[in-house]
């Protein structure tokens, strides 16, 4: 089941800005910061778009910079309620960097630049100006500082500098940590005012090239480990994380959950065989064999499932040991290894014995990958439902069952594990619609809510920061109560909301406002009118239902949007439903339609009441 990240979240809603450039100065021979002003810093209306101020509460956040290619402008996304929509035929060139101040009140930001040779951004800052123009999106997320630690490891490059420089600065003060950052040269270390109790050593590479060296894995490794829980940060070139990664979990039994790790840049040696590379032929019998094949990915999670990369990754490498440790089969998991080899999941050194490859490094960088590709969890499970797509789409319902002859609805009900992870994906979603949720209704009139469905965690963290007061219980099976518990609701709302165990999926007796949020995404239309009837008739007189969904987009174009459509309507019989479709199942359930407005990321939310 998953378990509670030590850094509460909060989301915004994507923006973009233009801006215009104050002043230049150089930090260090080796980084420039730019200083950044302009109305767009507060909140200002573009093509009858009220759009918010910029935010930036977490150290490490980061936003997207928009280049253009000579003296071409810059290919830009267009602003949609709460995110952006991306060119279909010509893809913005954009990076990734981290706010390295921001001050509000002075209406300034300050990004920091590394100085190297080549590279867009490098060479942008490198002939910034005063009055200048530039366009950033974002940040769309803060991650506030990890609670539990009894001390921090910091450990980057140059790239992670302007993040460190920031948490430094915001560190609580009487906070342990050891920081190790790694330079190209001695002149580029940088004072880092903090009131942290902060040991930092710079590691310098003397003039060798950057992501050519070991310095920060050698000084993870040599640390003088202090006791307690540890909360690890880090970030810079993705190979030399690797070793950093490797030593943490296999020697030091860090949790996942404890690291935060991010490769910003990945290192590649000049090539002149690369820089002849030309692509290969589009053979149409090859990409049709791809596409059809499904060994590879049944194999791959099979790997995953058994935890058969994590072992290979903490240096079990024989296979009878593999076996023993998997607790699987030794004759077929030989057979299974072998044909991973043969797909470049895993390599064989000359004695034989198994080993990581590029492809296995990802799952092992990627948490995400791993838990997306677990047959145990909810990813897995909407993928397989899609092996019942013919008959969906002979019949309009989901004949998809689980091993245990399950349908998924029921299995996401009743599975703890599986439950788990749906709950999760859900609440994930739901960050994101989270400040439309807060900004499309009046929630300061509402003293008592009881809140329904998969996202309703989320919100409910915002609404209860936001509005202090609020009296709030959350009703749910069991299972998914102790999702909620343990990992969704943040630890200083936990104890202001009342946790309702119920089959029913809005239990009556509330005395105020009901929210449901993604109540309706797993229900096929005739259990979700019987849902919304139910709510309806347990509606208190005069009293209003906010109601958050997904929706079918207007413009149904992206492919990822259609695959999830598709995995809906095979899993639970769904599917991504229009939003006049929505608002048909609410009347046939006696609801009637007050208010609604579009909150960003294809959600809409409504004001219902009972028509009664």
């Amino acid at each position: 089941m998953p378990t509670r990240n030590p850094r509460a979240a909060v989301t915004f809603p994507i923006v973009l800005r233009e801006l215009t450039v104050l002043r230049v100065s150089d930090v260090t021979p080796g980084m420039r910061r730019v200083t950044f002003g302009g109305e767009q810093l507060r909140a200002f209306t573009r093509d009858g778009l009220d759009l918010p101020e910029l935010r930036s509460e977490g150290f490490d956040d980061h936003v997207k910079f928009f280049f253009g290619v000579g003296d071409e402008p810059p290919v830009l996304p267009a602003q949609n309620v709460s995110s952006l929509d991306w060119p279909v035929d010509e893809r913005p060139l954009a990076k990734d960097y981290t706010p390295r101040r921001f001050d509000p009140e002075a209406g300034e930001i300050d990004f920091d630049f590394v100085r190297h040779e080549g590279g867009v951004a490098s060479s942008w800052a490198d002939q910034a100006a005063p009055g200048q123009v530039a366009w950033i999106a974002g940040p769309k997320m803060s991650h506030g500082h990890p609670e539990g630690a009894d001390w921090l490891l910091v450990v980057g490059d140059e790239t992670a500098l302007p993040a460190i420089g920031r948490w430094l600065e915001e560190m609580p003060e009487g906070t342990r940590a050891k920081v190790l950052i790694e330079i190209g040269d001695p002149s580029h270390r940088q004072e880092l005012p903090t009131r942290a109790e902060a040991d930092v050593v710079w590691l310098s590479r003397d003039g060798a090239p950057a992501g050519t060296t070991d310095l920060l894995a050698r000084a993870v490794r040599e640390l003088e480990w202090l006791p307690g829980t540890v909360f690890v940060w880090a970030a810079g070139e993705a190979g030399a994380l690797k070793e950093v990664r490797r030593h943490l979990v296999t020697e030091r039994e860090v949790p996942r959950e404890w690291m935060h790790l991010t490769g910003y840049w990945r290192y590649t040696a000049p090539s002149p065989a690369a820089e002849a590379h030309e692509e290969e032929d589009d053979d149409a019998h090859e990409r049709l064999h791809t596409m059809t094949d499904l060994a590879p990915g049944f194999a791959v999670r099979a790997a995953i499932t058994l935890g058969l990369v994590d072992l290979v990754h903490s240096e079990v490498r024989d296979l009878p040991e593999l076996a023993r440790r998997s607790a699987t089969d030794p004759e077929t998991l030989g057979v299974l290894m072998s044909y991973l080899v043969s797909i470049e999941v895993f390599a064989r050194d000359e004695d034989g014995g198994y080993r990581l490859t590029p492809i296995s490094d990802e799952l092992i960088e990627d948490d995400h990958s791993a838990e997306e590709y677990h047959l145990d969890g909810a990813h897995a499970a909407l993928d397989l439902s899609l092996s019942g797509l013919v008959h969906t789409l002979r019949t309009g319902r989901s004949g998809y069952r689980t091993a245990a002859g399950q349908t998924l609805g029921v299995a996401v009900r009743t599975d703890e594990t599986l439950g788990g992870s749906a709950r999760s994906i859900v609440e994930e979603t739901a960050l994101w619609v989270v400040p439309g949720v807060v900004g499309a209704y009046d929630w300061e009139k509402v003293s008592s809510l009881t809140a329904a469905g998969s996202g309703t965690g989320s919100v409910v963290n915002a609404l209860v920061k936001a509005f202090p007061t609020l009296k709030v219980r959350i009703a749910a099976m069991p299972s998914a109560l102790g999702v909620l518990r343990e990992s969704v609701l943040d630890t200083d709302v936990l104890p202001k909301v009342e946790l309702v165990a119920s089959a029913s999926a809005v239990p009556p007796g509330g005395d105020g406002t009901y929210l449901l949020a993604h109540l309706l995404t797993w229900l096929p239309d005739g259990d979700a009118v019987q849902v919304l009837t139910e709510t309806a008739n347990g509606l208190p007189d005069g009293a209003d239902l906010v109601m958050v969904e997904p929706c079918m987009p207007d413009d149904f174009h992206d492919a990822e949007d259609m695959l999830y459509h598709l995995r809906l309507k095979c899993a639970f019989g769904s599917g991504l439903r229009p939003a006049e479709r929505i608002e048909g199942l609410a009347a046939q359930a006696g609801l009637r339609v007050r208010f609604s407005r579009n909150i960003g990321w294809d959600h809409r939310l409504w004001v219902l009441e009972a028509a009664r």
